[in-house]
């Protein structure tokens, strides 16, 4: 039994019991998976790290005898060493604060030895890179971060890491504790769905911890993003799968992306979405932010569309221009799209001028014929015109080949309701896949009322 001496001293010391927030320590249960669904600067990192040291010390032996061994999964090596070990809130300082001694191996098998001559229970750290993450091991606990950015999250759970938790502990059996920020992913839907005790769930909004983060941020923080979908994603924790308008649905992404595309293309294009300076029209050789949306798009004989490509850059004018026609020789695309209320006479002038002098350099064939230059006409709002795009991903007709994090983070979290522009990327996506799908309408026109497609490996017959 502890001393009173003991206690006072891990009072001052700061010990966790002591100055945790209740909802930080799991609660008791015969719980498999504690999730913590929470906005940035909760305390994630600090709640995993504790717990994690905490079951290795309770729990350092196997019923055989033999030292236990636990995982810290990041999105990647690089995360799981910054964040999750050496952080601020990390590993390292936990072990450091309470005194215990442990040996720090970075390679080549990355992982932490607490207790060596002693205990020897290891923590192996590392990156969800593979579905296979977690395979080999005989786990005795997981500590899994940010889970919701995973490249391969449900089959890293599924294949790697949730058969590895088979270690015969003595008085308790094998848990993960699951820190993110929550994206309505299928794992994190799944988990959400269980009334069987064995998954246990909290919630938090990053101001629960504002007691230890710097107020003017804060202020910052809710000034920007109070009442967006990314606010109350980013910061109240909150899914955003289940916000009142949403166009676009994580779910509807992740359960159509495919690795490869279609054998048949009819139609590739590349999309484009320079914005003003703040100067006027005249003076506009350059566009306002530092990026431009560049994104590549193709439709097969189905009128299925995919997502091919993500080229957006940072580059502005002349050099922005040339960078989108390259994009577009690239991917061998058939036309090149922008919105024409945006730029007006200088765009359409700065690509041409750009095309022209590609076509001297012999990239284009000579000659005074049009650049394959397509306008989306904007006589709709941004919402209107994303929403037909929308739709067509909620009936799964519009595919990623692969992933592209920034432009699907940019489409998760736009608020058409709230958000007064659309950002560069999801615009240069809208502004591809309109253009194909106004391409459906052309070709409708010209074929007969009855198509016949001929079969290609994949596709069925039409």
């Amino acid at each position: 039994m502890r001393q009173e001496k003991d206690i006072l001293d891990e009072i001052v010391r700061g010990e966790w019991w002591w100055t945790a927030r209740p909802e930080q320590i799991p609660p008791p249960g015969d719980w498999l998976v504690h999730l913590v669904l929470s906005g940035r600067g909760w305390g994630k990192s600090r709640a995993g790290a504790e717990w994690i040291v905490d079951r290795t010390l309770k729990y350092p032996r196997d019923r055989s005898g033999a030292p236990t061994e636990r995982l810290v999964i990041g999105e990647t090596l690089s995360d799981a060493r910054s964040i999750c070990v050496e952080g601020p809130s990390g590993i390292l300082r936990v072990l450091d604060r309470r005194g215990i001694k442990y040996k720090y191996i970075r390679n080549p098998k990355p992982k932490i030895v607490i207790a060596p001559g002693s205990l020897d229970a290891v923590i192996y750290f590392g990156g969800a890179d593979s579905p296979d993450v977690g395979r080999g091991y005989n786990a005795a606990d997981a500590w899994l971060d940010e889970i919701a950015k995973w490249q391969y999250p449900k089959a890293s759970w599924v294949e790697g890491i949730m058969p590895s938790l088979r270690a015969d502990l003595i008085g308790d059996h094998p848990r993960a504790f699951v820190t993110t920020t929550p994206k309505p992913i299928d794992l994190l839907m799944e988990w959400l769905e269980r009334r069987d005790g064995s998954v246990s769930i909290v919630r938090g909004s990053t101001f629960d911890n504002a007691a230890n983060l710097s107020s003017h941020v804060l202020q910052e923080l809710k000034l920007r993003y109070e009442g967006t979908s990314i606010g109350r994603q980013e910061l109240y924790g909150e899914m955003l799968e289940a916000l009142d308008g949403v166009l676009f649905k994580w779910a509807d992404i992740e359960g159509n992306r495919v690795k490869i595309g279609p054998e048949v293309v009819t139609h590739r294009t590349v999309g484009v979405d320079p914005t003003l300076s703040s100067g006027d029209e005249e003076n506009s050789s350059r566009w306002a932010t530092d990026e431009m949306g560049v994104v590549v798009a193709s439709r097969d004989h189905r009128d299925h569309v995919y997502i091919v490509a993500d080229e957006s850059t940072r580059l502005v004018g002349r050099e922005a221009a040339l960078h989108a026609w390259a994009v577009f020789d690239r991917y061998q695309c058939d036309s090149l799209v922008y919105e024409d209320n945006l730029g007006k006479a200088w765009m359409r002038q700065v690509f041409t001028d750009a095309y022209r002098e590609l076509q001297k350099r012999g990239v284009f064939p000579a000659g005074n014929h049009k650049p394959p230059m397509a306008e989306i006409h904007a006589n709709q709002g941004k919402q209107l015109r994303a929403e037909p795009v929308g739709n067509r991903y909620e009936q799964g007709r519009v595919h990623h080949i692969g992933k592209f994090e920034k432009l699907e983070a940019q489409m998760i979290q736009w608020d058409p309701v709230n958000s007064k522009e659309s950002p560069d990327r999801l615009d240069a996506m809208v502004h591809a896949v309109r253009h194909l799908m106004d391409g459906e309408k052309r070709a409708a026109r010209i074929l007969s009322a009855r198509k016949v497609w001929l079969p290609t490996a994949g596709n069925g017959a039409y």
